[in-house]
């Protein structure tokens, strides 16, 4: 059987940040098989570069795969910039949002600071 592919959609500032440290808890020696990933950058600099076709694509990625890990983005606020990425996923692949912000996960230990940097 082939491992699952979750889709992983990377952010801006903080919340790339913590995507790294969520996504350590799609290593097999956490949750107890393989699963593969396929990365987007989703950044600001990204979506105004392809003109949110990475968020067409990702969302694309999303529907087929059916699993996806998101980082917090930023939103700019002017009229006739990319607008809210979080908007055009959830309408793509008609699907439920679920945050988990700064929660500890039972059995998974955080990163000390020195190891994070070095990664």
């Amino acid at each position: 059987m082939a491992a699952p592919t979750v889709v992983v959609l990377h952010g801006d500032q903080t919340g790339e940040e913590l995507l790294l440290e969520a996504r350590r808890l799609l290593e097999a020696d956490v949750i107890g098989f393989a699963v593969a990933c396929r990365d987007f950058d989703l950044s600001l600099a990204k979506r105004r570069e392809t003109r949110n076709e990475i968020v067409h694509e990702a969302a694309a990625a999303l529907r087929e795969s059916g699993f996806g890990i998101k980082a917090a983005t930023i939103t700019p606020e002017g009229a006739g910039d990319v607008g809210s990425p979080n908007a055009i996923l959830r309408k793509e692949i008609d699907g439920r949002v679920i945050v988990r912000t700064g929660r500890r996960i039972p059995g998974v230990r955080p990163l000390r600071a020195s190891t994070r940097r070095s990664r």
